[in-house]
């Protein structure tokens, strides 16, 4: 299958992500589910998830599914992060889990690009604790333009 593939090649070519232990989980047509385990080295002062390894969590689940998103096109593409915000909701405790999704219509996404040979959009991603704890809210914008 096509998601098994980019999931395989994210996994293969990120290895800030394998540094932290993160795991693509499942990748759909504009979603993914990415996990990271419970670790002391990714704690931060009082004994949770660092802020910065839930970025990198939510930040991986939101380039899973913009990757699911294009899946057909994605090898033609140069994605690129844009710009990101976060809102921390609560400390995260355990192991984590992140849900990303691409908010709208994803065919009208794909149109503009082969219009236009560009396109950015949002990919909106919750960040959960192993109690279901929601402890973030991301939203990653990304740009996509076509290889040269």
């Amino acid at each position: 299958m096509v998601y098994d593939r980019i999931k395989q090649q994210m996994m293969d070519t990120l290895p800030f992500v394998q540094l932290l232990g993160i795991r693509i989980d499942a990748i759909g047509n504009g979603t993914s589910e990415v996990s990271m385990p419970a670790d002391p080295k990714l704690n931060n002062h009082l004994g949770t998830q660092h802020a910065g390894a839930l970025f990198t969590l939510a930040e991986t689940a939101s380039g899973a599914a913009m990757a699911g998103a294009f899946a057909d096109l994605i090898l033609g593409l140069r994605p690129v992060a844009k710009e990101s915000r976060i809102q921390y909701q609560k400390v995260a405790k355990g192991a984590t889990r992140a849900s990303g999704r691409v908010p709208g219509d994803v065919a009208a996404l794909k149109a503009t690009l082969t219009a236009e040979g560009k396109v950015a959009f949002p990919v909106e991603v919750d960040v959960f604790d192993e109690h279901g704890t929601l402890a973030a809210q991301v939203q990653v914008d990304w740009y996509l333009s076509e290889k040269r």
